[in-house]
């Protein structure tokens, strides 16, 4: 059975986030035209990009907001018992609505590591859906897994099975979301 954590921020974190995320007009996007496949662009803004992880070089922060959100991280991991070993990449995400009901099923990296995925907005429909499959695996299986999207919640899961991101239910809304992949020390 696939392990998932699922939970919510503290209050005092989620009213942060909205006051300095969500809500700023001058937080500084970037459009990436390409995130898993064309069909799905997103706006994002990259923590901690990847990196050389065989040679385990070119660790490079590329975000002021990275140390607030990897201390997030950081005791939601120790609540939760998973050491780290090391953070691979962060990001924070903002997509809108497209037809259908999720993006192209997907894992982050090719061997075994967790993600861990904020919800930073309120919004409509939008779950993270996972798929029975790894990466090693040619396509995904069916649906295991749809965890709801909610203002302030997190969800923990193993990023190496097949996953989606569903889409905002309505025209007018977007999904923003704070994505980490780590690997786990064992």
């Amino acid at each position: 059975m696939v392990k998932i954590i699922e939970g919510m921020l503290p209050k005092d974190d989620i009213e942060n986030i909205q006051k300095t995320v969500v809500d700023n007009d001058m937080f500084p996007w970037y459009f990436l035209a390409s995130p898993v496949t064309k069909s799905y662009p997103c706006l994002t803004h990259i923590l901690l990009p990847r990196y050389d992880y065989k040679k385990n070089e070119g660790f490079k922060v590329n975000s002021e907001f990275y140390f607030y959100f990897t201390d997030l991280v950081e005791k939601l991991c120790k609540k939760h018992g998973i050491k780290i070993k090391r953070i691979l990449r962060a990001a924070f995400n903002l997509t809108w609505r497209f037809e259908g009901k999720h993006s192209n099923p997907h894992w982050d990296h090719d061997f075994p590591h967790i993600n861990i995925i904020f919800y930073l907005n309120k919004f409509t429909k939008g779950s993270t859906y996972l798929f029975e499959g790894t990466s090693k695996d040619k396509k995904p299986g069916k649906i295991i897994k749809e965890m709801t999207a909610a203002k302030g919640k997190y969800i923990i899961f193993p990023g190496e099975n097949f996953h989606a991101a569903g889409f905002p239910g309505q025209e007018d809304e977007t999904r923003i979301i704070c994505l980490y992949t780590v690997e786990e020390k064992k």
